[in-house]
């Protein structure tokens, strides 16, 4: 093998472990809660942002000691559940912004959760309070 041939070959090999983290940037779906609660398989493990109104606001520890955070974001009558890791400081009637990634039916240990939005950041997720 040439020099040529194995600076090529270095190359490559340090050259693709860097290219497989370079992970395209996922753009989330702009939706309504309407939309999502409509044809739920179509967003099922998507990413999508939605705006709303935060009702029945729940600041949680799990047994393990993770703070976590539910809501429910309205638009109208329609409501879906809206879950996320660390406690947000937010309040029922804040109007927000949420991008997160929408699960018809998810399985956490024994529990099943339905048309649920994970807002954690490990999702891809955040939650911006509109002013």
């Amino acid at each position: 093998m040439n020099w040529r041939a194995y600076l090529i070959m270095l190359g490559i090999l340090i050259g693709m472990p860097m290219l497989a983290q370079k992970k395209a940037e996922e753009r989330p779906i702009k939706t309504t809660v309407a939309a999502i609660l409509k044809e739920p398989d179509r967003f099922h493990k998507k990413l999508v942002q939605v705006e709303g109104k935060i009702s029945d606001y729940k600041e949680k520890t799990s047994r393990a000691g993770n703070a976590y955070t539910t809501f429910k974001l309205e638009q109208g009558e329609q409501k879906i559940t809206v879950f996320s890791y660390g406690h947000l400081n937010l309040q029922n009637g804040d109007e927000v912004v949420v991008v997160g990634r929408f699960y018809k039916e998810k399985r956490v240990g024994r529990a099943t959760f339905k048309n649920e939005i994970d807002a954690s950041p490990r999702e891809g997720g955040k939650i911006t309070k509109k002013e």
